[in-house]
């Protein structure tokens, strides 16, 4: 059989097996569904808002502008509700295989027909944690295919034409994740490499131009619609506070469970010292330009990744460096002009991926750790019947079907992202870290712990409750340890508990009404029992209690009645 033909099957069982794994794995992350809720407004003409509330300016709550839109596209094309989540999950498949498959076209294409075994390509299909985050609904996958997309422009630039191309792949590349500008600015160096030893200022000026003409209006845009020239999501997750413990960490368990990956870090830093092959053109993938773009690609966003402390899913942040790690592989079987070596390198590299030793605390949440396998733990049984994700899709749509019209304003944490897209809630605070509130998000950093998830709505009660009104809080832990405790519990059937942040007797009524089984505390009822015992209390006391009813009652209702006998009582 023509090594050609030998090549491109294995490239395709490899494509084929990538594809199949990530489709078997399919789920969607809780994150996801905040770009959900952002690309459902854009459609409806609402802008790129999280929350309808008119007071509140717009604040940028995601970092995947480009994955947006993208979903936006398939809401525009009928992919609203609960289809969305198809629509994102084949898209992370297909850019998952797209990898692959490209891994395999810049291999085959550096050996100039002579390879025969895609050795990255095989690499990265066997990779467990990239075929679970492709199809998360999340803009992972779509991030590692422009990531690879732009190291093959710079591996060898030709021309003008390639150098524009190049420009706009770093362009989507940035507006698909901020981190995508390392990448950018990496490839930037190669382009102006070349440009100044050929002495064509064109390669530079092609590369730059679709910043210009695309990147720097977006850039302008963004500023004047959320106020900031970074999103909301930089402040909330502390990008700007070193973490550097915490990124080793993150960096050292990624490697201790695929292992197989540590000795290929040497290849690029023997080849990139060893002296290059006099006898190739410069333009050649066997010069030392492959070796130097691979640690251009890898080395500085390593130290990104523990500069930021790493993130709180397993492999996410390291995953857009290994397809330029693995193709290292690729180039040194090349160098070595050894056939042989190809599908022993191959199947060594994919048997030791399969291999993978995970830490034993990955699939639990919380661990002191405060990295998880976020898909082992949305994916376990919940015991109500279905994994995790499926109970919150169940109380998402009860959640719509009983806060249809209402101003209902909801605190969310953790895994409830999904219960603000679903029930189409008008006002919903993502309480964890603030990514979509301005005040919560971009607030000081007291104490470090699980990367992202560090500023807590708990530390701004007051203006939860106060400025923002919030209702309904899905945190069933938060605690006034006031004498309102007793009275904050509710329950939406068929099993959803919450607590409530203040007692809105409107609201309520609203619900029951709709809802007859709703479970809440009658406050007004208990106010009346509290007020019929006044002569018994002391005043002091009583004092105390009162501060907590007005919080929690008498400063969002018209009870003039009640209030006055309080005032009276303590007067």
């Amino acid at each position: 059989m023509p090594r050609r033909s030998v090549f491109w099957a294995i490239a395709l069982c490899a494509t084929a097996a990538a594809a199949s794994q990530a489709w078997a794995l399919r789920w969607t992350c809780d994150d996801a569904y905040i770009s959900f809720r952002y690309a459902q407004h854009f459609v409806e003409g609402h802008g790129l808002v999280f929350n309808l509330d008119p007071s509140e300016a717009p604040v940028e709550g995601y970092t995947n502008f480009a994955w947006t839109m993208w979903l936006a596209l398939g809401m525009q094309l009928g992919f609203t509700g609960d289809r969305i989540e198809t629509w994102s999950i084949v898209s992370g498949v297909l850019c998952h295989a797209g990898t692959v498959l490209l891994l395999a076209g810049i291999a085959w294409r550096a050996s100039g027909g002579r390879a025969l075994v895609p050795i990255a390509a095989c690499g990265y299909a066997a990779l467990h944690h990239g075929a679970s985050l492709a199809p998360a609904g999340l803009e992972t996958a779509l991030f590692v295919l422009l990531t690879t997309v732009l190291l093959r422009s710079v591996l060898v630039l030709r021309c003008v034409r390639e150098a524009w191309l190049a420009g706009f792949v770093g362009v989507l590349l940035a507006m698909t994740r901020p981190d995508g500008a390392l990448f950018v600015g990496m490839a930037g160096l190669f382009v102006l490499y070349d440009a100044l030893r050929r002495r064509a200022p064109r390669l530079l000026v092609g590369y730059t131009a679709p910043f210009v003409l695309v990147f720097v209006p977006y850039l302008l845009w963004r500023h004047s619609y959320y106020g900031l020239w970074v999103p909301n999501t930089f402040y909330a997750k502390s990008a700007g506070d070193p973490y550097a413990g915490q990124g080793l960490f993150y960096v050292s368990e990624f490697g201790k469970c695929y292992w197989a990956l540590l000795p290929v870090l040497l290849v690029p830093l023997w080849w990139v010292v060893h002296k290059p092959d006099l006898l190739a053109p410069v333009s050649s993938f066997l010069g030392r330009r492959p070796w130097l773009a691979i640690l251009a690609f890898v080395v500085p966003y390593v130290g990104f990744v523990i500069w930021v402390g790493g993130d709180f899913m397993f492999s996410r942040f390291l995953l857009p460096i290994l397809p330029a790690l693995l193709l290292s592989l690729d180039f040194a079987c090349l160098r070595w002009r050894a056939l042989w070596l190809q599908p022993i390198a191959a199947v060594l590299l994919v048997a030791g991926l399969l291999v993978r030793v995970e830490p034993p605390w990955l699939a639990t949440q919380p661990n002191p750790y405060g990295v998880t396998d976020n898909r082992a733990i949305s994916m376990a049984d919940s015991r109500l019947g279905g994994p995790w994700t499926e109970v919150f899709r169940i109380a998402g749509h009860r959640l719509a079907a009983v806060c249809a019209g209402l101003d209902v304003r909801m605190v969310i944490v953790g895994s409830h992202a999904n219960l603000a897209y679903r029930s189409r809630v008008p006002v919903a605070i993502e309480g964890s870290s603030g990514l979509c509130d301005a005040r919560i998000g971009r607030a000081p950093l007291v104490q470090r712990g699980q990367t992202g998830h560090e500023k807590s709505y708990r530390s701004h009660i007051d203006y939860v409750v106060r400025e923002r009104r919030a209702q309904l809080n899905f945190d069933i832990g938060f605690r006034a340890n006031d004498a309102t405790d007793a009275w904050r519990e509710v329950f939406i059937p068929p099993f959803l508990p919450a607590r409530l942040m203040i007692y809105d007797r409107v609201l309520m009524k609203a619900l029951a009404q709709r809802d007859p089984h709703i479970a809440f505390t009658d406050v007004e009822q208990q106010l009346d029992l509290y007020l019929a015992e006044l002569p018994n209390k002391n005043k002091e006391q009583v004092r105390t209690d009162y501060a907590a009813f007005r919080s929690f009652y008498f400063d969002h209702n018209d009870d003039v009645a009640r209030q006055k006998r309080f005032e009276e009582f303590l007067r």
